[in-house]
């Protein structure tokens, strides 16, 4: 009886073991399982989802940003990226506009001064962007060449990082030399002054912590996936209910005090920021705005192409940040960008070799010293 059951139980295990290896073989291939092999600690990566300020309130003041921006400097991130299109991307949309489209209704003033300035400065916008990485490598630039880097920033199509040495640069030293026109003085001194996320937040914040430059992460190319307006509209038309689910005119929207506050007080920036960048909003937004075109049986194909575009650009801007932060391996990156965006891309930032997430709202709950609340 012995020898039987000895027989039996090695019968057994041999089976168990047979079937764990092949469970492990016919295991997904999962990139991300390579964190718990890594020399370096994760390259940590915050995404900012932001209501964007060109919509707030009239009353909206970039002063009332002090809290956020406070806690922003504690974070101290050493890439910052924003929703603008990269100097790349804007060249190539307008060489390829046949294919997709007037690069000018994304980025119209970007371009027209990216022109203006390749034509004084007799370069194209890549040799413009390579003398400006150039450039930053040096360890302290004086006045004068923070003035000819906000140049080549320009030329290169990257306005935004132009607008961080505009602000690097002491009022005094704000001046028309060293390759900047008297008319793209004045537009980079209204770039810094803009009421917008991009020059706000992401260029004010690289100016504090001593940043060259910001990094365009948004993504227009996608946009050839797009189904026909009147096609989308009329399937649009077709779902009851999805334009309410659209605008958050929903039961479980309205439970929100802070989803249809317009910052117009001081009192409910850092609120409406905790909201936007809280997993109940990415989940009840991509809900609604997304898989309710997925789930449409009237939407059709027009659903899907929809999707199928969003998905692409959010991928695109996960690609940037992995690509942006290669050369940190263990640091800290910044993307802000609507609020929209932040779940996609969290979502699949979380596939990559390295990255870890950081929580948004752990930040904003934080009482840094010296952060005003």
């Amino acid at each position: 009886m012995k020898l039987i059951f000895r027989l039996f139980l090695f019968a057994f295990l041999m089976f168990i073991s047979s079937e764990f290896i092949d469970a492990q073989k016919n295991t997904a291939f999962d990139p991300a399982a390579a964190k718990k092999q890594l020399g370096l600690p994760q390259t940590k990566v915050m995404v900012l989802g932001i209501s964007h300020l060109d919509a707030a309130s009239a009353r909206f003041q970039v002063a009332w940003l002090e809290p956020l921006l406070c806690r922003l400097r504690t974070y101290d991130p050493q890439v910052i990226l924003t929703e603008a299109l990269s100097g790349e991307q804007v060249m190539g949309l307008d060489a390829y506009a046949a294919y997709h489209g007037d690069a000018g209704k994304y980025a119209g003033p970007t371009l027209e001064m990216a022109k203006t300035a390749q034509a004084e400065l007799h370069l194209s916008a890549a040799r413009a962007l390579v003398k400006a990485d150039s450039l930053v490598q040096k360890k302290e630039l004086n006045p004068s060449q923070r003035r000819s880097l906000a140049a080549l920033f320009v030329a290169a199509a990257e306005p935004f990082s132009a607008t961080v040495q505009w602000m690097r640069l002491a009022p005094a030293d704000r001046i028309a030399q060293d390759g900047i026109s008297v008319s793209l003085a004045k537009r980079l001194t209204r770039f810094a002054e803009l009421r917008s996320e991009l020059s706000s937040i992401a260029a004010r914040l690289a100016a504090d912590v001593g940043l060259e430059r910001v990094y365009g992460a948004g993504d227009h190319a996608s946009d050839v996936l797009l189904p026909d307006n009147k096609e989308m509209q009329d399937a649009v038309n077709a779902e009851p209910g999805l334009k309410d689910l659209f605008n958050h005119h929903t039961a479980a929207f309205r439970a929100i005090p802070e989803d249809t506050m317009k910052l117009s007080s001081a009192a409910q920036v850092m609120p409406v920021l905790k909201w936007k960048n809280s997993a109940r909003f990415g989940e009840l937004d991509a809900d609604a705005q997304w898989f309710s075109m997925l789930r449409s049986v009237k939407m059709g194909k027009a659903g899907r192409q929809r999707v199928a575009a969003w998905e692409a650009q959010n991928l695109r801007m996960a690609v940037a940040i992995r690509e942006a932060t290669a050369p940190i391996a263990g640091g800290r990156a910044l993307l802000v960008v609507g609020a929209a965006h932040k779940p996609f891309i969290e979502a699949y930032l979380r596939t990559f070799t390295d990255i870890e997430i950081v929580s948004v709202p752990d930040l904003l709950s934080s009482a840094p010293k010296g952060c005003p609340n």
